[in-house]
């Protein structure tokens, strides 16, 4: 070995050798017959001992008293997802949030674009146990994103569009266009002055594909017209929009988001609302996940 360089030990792979299963059937992109099909890739994978428990019927409890377990294997949708990872105490068995939703926001940040019978897969045979980092947004644990302020009420649209109820879809977009631009937020980072936004954003590292970071992404949305709005929309999907000119980024620990009113929100993409006044912090501890190694 070269004078001056050190081994450095590969992270363990977890070995699962007992598994509680939380299955959602009526999630958004599982097919019938997948629960079936996951006991048996667990039976292949030499997982000797499992447990199969609806996801209507997961609590703070169950997860809590699940300790003898290796994992807990998660299939559902995005709301099924968010909802054990913050179920979950900190010294809960490890999670493994398999994408069988729309979105697959939790998924997508811990295995990519896998399906969920090559991301169950690649797990059992490589993952590795990490802490997955939160933020606590007045309590309410998010893993990924929170955003907060008018643009967020599209996002219930598009769920209530995605239900098929037109008539609420389009009510939600009434009341979008008669919050943007009239009721804005306030907010800062960390001791920052308080400023005025369309919308904010607090982002964790695993927004941007990784689990390692020392906080928040924080982020204000200082749009002055529709335009900006769908303009900043479409950069979003690509690495340029922390470039556009009515974005403005810091790193943060601690922030807050204040206003007159209601102020709409969106956790990991599920709506959530909030009273006058928002404290959001990073929690490095967050939960445990079996997750892979990039690369």
């Amino acid at each position: 070995m070269e004078p001056g360089l050190s081994l450095v030990e590969p992270p363990a792979r977890q070995r699962v050798n007992k598994a509680l299963v939380l299955f959602n059937e009526k999630a958004g992109s599982v097919q019938p017959g997948d629960g079936e099909r996951l006991l048996e890739q667990l039976k292949a994978a030499g997982v000797s001992q499992y447990a199969v428990v609806s996801a209507e019927r997961m609590t703070r409890k169950l997860l809590a008293r699940a300790k003898e377990f290796d994992a807990i294997i998660v299939l559902g949708g995005d709301g099924t997802a968010r909802a054990a990872a913050a179920l979950a105490p900190r010294d809960a068995a490890p999670l493994v949030l398999l994408p069988g939703g729309t979105l697959n926001i939790l998924p997508k940040a811990l295995y990519g674009d896998l399906a969920w019978p090559e991301a169950l897969a690649a797990v059992l045979e490589r993952g590795v146990e990490k802490r997955m980092p939160a933020g606590v947004a007045n309590g309410e644990r998010f893993f990924v994103a929170a955003m907060f302020g008018a643009p967020t009420v599209l996002a219930r649209a598009r769920e209530a569009a995605r239900e098929g109820d037109l008539p609420k879809a389009v009510g939600r977009l009434g009341s979008y266009f008669k919050r943007a631009f009239t009721r804005r937020i306030r907010a800062r980072a960390e001791r920052l002055a308080f400023q005025k936004a369309e919308a904010v954003g607090a982002l964790l590292p695993s927004f941007s594909g990784g689990l390692e970071g020392g906080g928040l992404e924080w982020v204000h949305l200082k749009a002055e017209h529709f335009v900006d709005l769908a303009r900043v929309s479409v950069r979003a999907l690509g690495e340029g929009w922390r470039d556009d000119s009515v974005v403005e980024t810091w790193p943060a620990r601690v922030g807050d988001v204040v206003s007159m009113g209601m102020i709409p929100a969106t956790l990991d993409g599920e709506p959530h609302n909030f009273f006058s006044r928002v404290r959001v912090s990073y929690d490095p501890k967050g939960v445990r996940v079996l997750a892979l190694e990039k690369g």
